[in-house]
């Protein structure tokens, strides 16, 4: 069969072959690309708008002594086919499972049969799911991937700008078209034994790619735990954070830039919208012991209007190493003996204290000192305190170890944020008793009115003649518009029905209803 760039027929339904790494049945060494579990590569839906093909993330790194790199990703698809959906992401997962099977990382092109990857992916052996693998194979062939600032060459130990398509090739085979032209070259229609074996059909990764994985810019994953995941922003998340907890066991982002930037929600959710969006995929990689569960207190953390960070746990699951992640940069493990601990330190290397000397101070200081200083240095900050302006870290450091005196006029950040809280649930109640207030009036009034027209109505008509005349004479310019008349003359029957003495016949609005 000629192969063209792209050719797309139906193989034969084969299995996997003998040998390799699932000779002996289930795969330890499934991989993750790691610059495909940085940047979503797909949107979070199956279905995309109509004419929309581009989609773009990108966020900001700020090295310690440099200045700060702004990293985008730009996804172009096609007019035909369209963006990459969230099962197309899922079908890319398989397809380095399937590099990984048949030469670990040896050869771009990768012979495959889609009834293996449909196994691989745990979905049903049906037309839907052939078809749907066939879908994501057009669009990958088709999508650009450009990276600016964003693509790790683990080769140069560099971020660089890269712009490629994620495969250079497919070659699908036909079952049927296939047995016709045998049988027809055969010349012996019925004739079994003489039908040449079907080859299997194959796709050739970019050289960009491929060089990734050859690399070994790849990571471990749980493919087992992702693909029982049930949401794509569950399993966006997993493969992510999957990366950064590598060597961390707690994780820190401001909340939008998590959210948008590398999970893919919507830039034009608010705050609030982010957090109920998240919330379902983080239940759920807690449920599975990927995340510590943590209260929305601890979970998010308010740093001004508008702006939140976010707060993520690694939770310990069966056969988890304790303790391993913490060697990065020169942060001795062995000085950071448990998860609070773990946790300070992290929290003085965000605040740009050296790993070493975060180390130290957590093994050798009063955590409730470390944990006052960075509150205190916070705030500090937050309010251009020029004490911290020159030397950001440093001053840390110093009043870490030095165990500086709190600022008079600082506030406890804990206690700003109870007493905004505190403010905002008043505040709260008040529109909300206000409005009860509002809708007990509105429907007193309504009731009132509707009593009086009743009233209105009982009266003899020389009594409902003498009312109006005596409006009209009260108010000439009105003689001709009935409906500013009406509540005027029911104004008027109310006055003269207490003028007599007479009790109403409707009840008095309460005032405090």
């Amino acid at each position: 069969m000629a192969e063209l760039g792209l050719t797309f027929e139906d193989e034969e339904a084969v299995g996997p072959p003998a040998g390799g790494d699932n000779a002996a049945g289930g795969d330890a060494g499934w991989k993750d690309e790691l610059n495909l579990a940085e940047f979503p590569i797909a949107a979070l839906t199956d279905r995309i708008p109509d004419g929309q093909t581009t989609l773009v993330f990108e966020d900001q790194l700020e090295p310690r002594d440099s200045p700060p790199i702004v990293r985008r990703l730009t996804i172009m698809g096609t007019h035909k086919h369209g963006l990459p959906t969230s099962l197309d992401d899922e079908v890319l997962v398989g397809l380095i499972q399937l590099t990984k099977r048949r030469s670990n990382f040896t050869d771009a092109r990768v012979p495959f049969s889609r009834y293996e990857l449909i196994e691989l992916l745990g979905w049903p052996q049906s037309g839907q799911s052939y078809r749907r693998i066939e879908e994501a194979l057009h669009r990958w062939v088709g999508v650009v991937l450009m990276y600016e600032n964003a693509w790790w060459d683990n080769t140069a130990k560099s971020w660089v700008d890269e712009q490629f398509h994620v495969l250079d090739n497919v070659t699908l085979y036909d079952r049927e078209r296939w047995r016709r032209s045998s049988r027809a070259k055969s010349g012996k229609a019925g004739a079994k034994a003489d039908k040449p074996p079907l080859p299997l059909s194959s796709f050739k990764w970019n050289d960009v790619m491929f060089q990734s994985f050859q690399s070994g810019n790849l990571k471990q994953l749980d493919l087992e735990l992702y693909l029982k995941l049930r949401l794509p922003t569950t399993k966006r998340m997993y493969r992510f954070l999957d990366k950064r907890f590598y060597r961390r066991g707690r994780l820190e982002f401001d909340l939008r830039t998590l959210a948008c930037e590398h999970i893919g929600l919507s830039r034009a959710y608010a705050p609030t919208e982010l957090k109920r969006r998240l919330k379902p995929a983080l239940e759920e990689l807690e449920q599975v012991g990927f995340l510590t569960p943590l209260s929305p207190e601890e979970r998010y953390v308010y740093v001004k209007r508008g702006t939140w960070r976010i707060v993520l746990a690694r939770g310990r699951r069966d056969g988890d190493p304790e303790g391993d992640f913490a060697a990065e940069d020169g942060l001795d493990v062995a000085a950071v003996p448990d998860d609070a601990a773990f946790e300070l330190a992290e929290a003085l290397r965000a605040r740009g204290v050296t790993p070493k000397a975060a180390a130290e101070m957590v093994a050798d200081l009063p955590a409730e000192r470390i944990r006052t200083k960075i509150e205190v240095f916070d705030w500090m900050t937050r309010n251009g305190d020029k004490r911290v302006g020159k030397n950001p870290a440093g001053y840390l450091v110093a009043s870490i170890r030095s165990d500086y005196q709190d600022p008079p006029d600082f506030r406890s950040a804990g206690a700003a944020a109870a007493k905004r809280e505190e403010a905002e649930r008043k505040a709260a109640d008040a529109k909300a008793g206000a409005k009860a207030e509002a809708e007990a009036k509105a429907r007193a009034d309504a009731d009132r009115e509707a009593r009086l027209r009743a009233a209105w109505e009982a009266l003899p008509e020389d009594r409902r003649d003498a009312i109006l005349a005596a409006v009209k004479a009260e108010h000439p310019g009105l003689s001709r518009w009935r409906k500013m008349l009406e509540p005027l003359c029911l104004a008027a029957l109310e006055a003269r029905i207490r003028d007599e003495g007479q009790s109403l016949p409707f009840p008095e609005p309460d005032p405090a209803a």
